[in-house]
Formats: structure tokens, C-alpha cells, sequence
């Protein structure tokens, strides 16, 4: 059992973002069930909500448009096309490029310096895919920058 987490020590990073990516997700659940509570029990009882609540849940609903700028155009399909447009952007590509040519570079230090001659191969062949993949996104990068709006 100790090997186990002696090993595998990494893991708790991207466990602990999943954790607090479910715990944030599940409060803004709760705090727009609590308001469509609020405004529900208003409504049973026939009267008027507050407009201090109406104006924060119109104040929420117009941040959460705004964050998506221009691209309102397709009605309920702004969150997809906002970001497949990014993704398939000139600076998506080439920050794709970039990060995983450092990635590369960085297995290619660990395989001539770690010292370690059981990993040395196995860096070397990470290193090696890696490279590959980050020249193909610089390809892609080039051509989305060359042939952009085309």
C-alpha cells in the first residue's frame, strides 16, 4: 500500500481539481435551485418577488450571456460555436503547438539527465511522439493562420 501512493503521488493533483470542479458545480447548483425555490414559494402565495432577487437572477442570466461577447448570434448555440471558434482558432492552434513542443523538450531533458537507466527509454520514446505530435500542430497552426477565414 505504500508503494502505491509513494507512486502514484501525482494522482492526488488532478483528483483534487476534479473534487473542487464537482463541489463548485454542485453549489451553483444549489444557489439557482434555492432562487427557483424562492421564486416558486412567491408565486404559490400570489405576490411579487422582491426585485432585489429579480435583479440578481437577471444579473446572473445577463453575465453568463456576456460571457460569451459577439458571438450571440446562434441563439442557444453560443456556448458551441464560441467554442469550437476558439478551438479552431490561429492562436488555439499555435498555443497547442507550443505547449506540447515544451512538453517534448521536457521529456528530452528527463531522458538524457535523469540518471534513472530504467527510464531513460521510456522518456526517450515519449519524447519522441511528442515531438511528432507538436510538429503536426505547428503544421495545423501554420495553415489555420495561412488559410484563416477562408
Amino acid at each position: 500500500m505504500e508503494h502505491l501512493f509513494y507512486s502514484f503521488w501525482w494522482l492526488l493533483f488532478p483528483i483534487g481539481f476534479f473534487v473542487y470542479g464537482a463541489w463548485s458545480q454542485w453549489l451553483d447548483y444549489r444557489r439557482s435551485k434555492d432562487r427557483l425555490e424562492l421564486l416558486r414559494n412567491y408565486a404559490s402565495q400570489g405576490k411579487e418577488p422582491p426585485p432585489e432577487l429579480v435583479r440578481a437572477i437577471r444579473r446572473e442570466e445577463e453575465e453568463e450571456d456576456d460571457a460569451y461577447g459577439p458571438y450571440d448570434r446562434y441563439g442557444r448555440y453560443r456556448r458551441r460555436y464560441a467554442r469550437r471558434y476558439w478551438r479552431h482558432s490561429p492562436y488555439w492552434a499555435w498555443r497547442t503547438a507550443i505547449v506540447t513542443g515544451a512538453v517534448a523538450l521536457g521529456f528530452w531533458i528527463a531522458s538524457e539527465y535523469s540518471g534513472l537507466s530504467d527510464v531513460e527509454g521510456i522518456f526517450r520514446l515519449v519524447a519522441i511522439i511528442l515531438t511528432c505530435v507538436s510538429g503536426g500542430h505547428a503544421v495545423a497552426a501554420l495553415f489555420a493562420t495561412t488559410f484563416r477565414g477562408k
